[in-house]
């Protein structure tokens, strides 16, 4: 194999391990906001309770952004998958989470 060849494949392992983080995070995201999505959708609640469950509501969504953001800023600057992050944090944690998942 030529030097050429190896520089070639690391740069394609790269981009498959970007794409991966990538990919974990966005589906990891996607998950984590069906929560406040389907509140959302709630209006029947929202007309009976109005000011209540609109607080409730907002209170959700923001807390679920500043959680998201976090979550993206970690995997940003581990440049490592939820779950690899997961399993350093608590070794076997990373797996529960891709099962439960």
């Amino acid at each position: 194999m030529t030097q050429q060849q190896s520089v070639g494949s690391a740069d394609q392992r790269s981009r498959k391990e970007t794409l991966s983080i990538l990919l974990g995070a966005a589906f990891l995201m996607a998950t984590a906001s069906i929560g406040p999505g389907f509140l959302t959708q709630t209006a029947v609640f929202t007309s009976q309770l109005k000011a209540s469950f609109a607080f409730a509501i907002v209170v959700s969504i923001i807390i679920n952004l500043v959680v998201q953001l976090n979550v993206w800023r970690i995997l940003a600057v581990s440049e490592m998958r939820a779950q690899d992050v997961a399993n350093k944090v608590f070794p076997g944690l990373g797996y529960l989470i891709a099962f439960l998942t």
